[in-house]
């Protein structure tokens, strides 16, 4: 059997570790010419590695596609040979998934749905991108256990089962530099409910078009709304509730701001009838949400310092302005993908607490024409990071906030959004320190 895996990463690298046994032969597919790839493997690195796989494709059996790397250009070439991590996972997995997908909130969300099913006493497994591959939970699994899988576009993309309780949050724009148009992105999204069985669960965001749409591609009967005067909703006493019942405060809830109150509903909907009441109350009252997102690091000379660094589009960030509570100086930019960025400006002008906005990275040309034409005043800084962080110090004064959501990935000064809300918090540390 010869297999080829596009993508090395650490979708690619479980994929070898799982499927390495059975091959007499595996070639590595990726742009990274200068990557580590096993003795035992086939190199073909290099920006040429798709004329590559397609000239070897004829002789390949399986070819392994890692979820950051489009091959629907290719597909009808390839003839059907491609599958991925997710696709082999779902066909062989013993126990019951809930899936999770959206354009924001997957991973709180998909967290929180874990620790309500920890605190109950399930085994319950977490997985994705939030998450361990997961080909590598497959051998502890039983029928009895639960696997929560938060469920990017890329993986949806050309999977055919479903799971068996499938959420969809909040859809907007997103991901353009890897899919060929809004409508191939929005299908994917689908995907998590358009192979699922009358027995099955949909839960999706009532108030959101999109995810309405894209839930009626399910044929479960237990179908679940949260949102505005939905099943599941904060109701007029601000009380989360599952069908009018009260469950807890929505102030207990230890995530911050109205977007995480959406997640929480999510979350609801989808352990409610698995788990003890007690549990969902707990997990709520005790989860304090994810590392880089709208998180508070610090504050010090009266300067209080947010790192929302997983906000990679627009949308993201126009979450994070609606939690701000005092002035605000506002960091943005990062690399262009081609998104709509009028999200930017609509928040901006909505918000009363934008005060100042610092503009960087590939995309600051194109976001400060967008502002000049609304009379946004911003800066714009071309030079390193430390010297975005240094603006922004700058322009911010005793009780305001510096929130740092770039809404673009950084790929041209960070390797990923975790490299890059590390170097912020290391500019607040050397900040509260006084070396800057």
């Amino acid at each position: 059997m010869r297999i080829g895996i596009v993508g090395f990463g650490r979708e690619g690298k479980m994929a070898l570790e799982y499927w390495g046994n059975q091959a007499a032969e595996i070639s590595v597919y990726d742009q990274n010419e200068s990557l580590e790839v096993p003795t035992t493997c086939t190199k073909r690195l290099g920006s040429n590695w798709k004329d590559l796989l397609l000239a070897d494709s004829p002789a390949l059996d399986l070819i392994v596609r890692s979820p950051g790397v489009p091959l629907w250009d290719i597909e009808d070439i390839v003839q059907g040979k491609v599958t991925t991590v997710t696709k082999e996972f779902f066909e062989l997995c013993p126990c019951p998934i809930i899936g999770i997908t959206g354009t924001k909130g997957k991973g709180t969300t998909a967290t929180l749905i874990y620790e309500i099913l920890k605190t109950d006493g399930k085994d319950v497994h977490l997985v994705g991108n939030i998450g361990t591959p997961s080909l590598s939970i497959l051998p502890k699994l039983t029928p009895q256990s639960i696997v929560v899988y938060e469920l990017s576009s890329f993986q949806l993309f050309d999977l055919h089962k479903s799971p068996q309780i499938a959420i969809c949050l909040l859809v907007t724009e997103d991901h353009l530099d890897w899919h060929k148009d809004i409508q191939q992105y929005q299908a994917s999204k689908g995907n998590i409910f358009k192979y699922q069985k009358e027995e099955d669960a949909a839960i999706w965001f009532q108030d959101n078009e999109v995810s309405t749409q894209l839930s009626a591609l399910s044929i479960a009967k237990n179908k679940i709304p949260y949102g505005t005067n939905a099943l599941v909703q904060v109701n007029e006493n601000d009380f989360f509730t599952y069908n009018n019942e009260e469950i807890c405060a929505a102030k207990d809830a230890l995530l911050p701001g109205k977007h995480n109150e959406q997640n929480i509903c999510a979350a609801i909907a989808a352990t409610w009838g698995l788990v003890d009441k007690k549990s969902i109350v707990q997990a709520i009252k005790t989860f304090k949400g994810l590392p880089f997102h709208i998180e508070t690091i610090a504050t010090h000379n009266g300067i209080t310092f947010v790192n929302d660094s997983f906000a990679t589009n627009p949308t993201a960030t126009d979450v994070a302005i609606e939690s701000m509570i005092a002035p605000t100086t506002l960091l943005i930019g990062g690399v262009d993908r081609g998104l709509h960025l009028e999200p930017f400006v609509t928040s901006i002008e909505k918000s009363l607490f934008i005060k100042d906005v610092i503009v960087y990275g590939e995309e600051r040309d194109r976001i400060s024409k967008l502002f000049s034409l609304h009379n946004i005043p911003h800066v714009v800084i071309t030079g390193n990071f430390e010297d975005v962080f240094r603006a922004a110090i700058q322009k911010t004064k005793t009780g305001e906030t510096i929130l740092f959501s770039p809404g673009a990935p950084s790929f041209d000064m960070f390797k990923d959004y975790q490299d890059r809300g590390l170097a912020f918090n290391a500019l607040v540390a050397k900040y509260v320190q006084d070396l800057l």
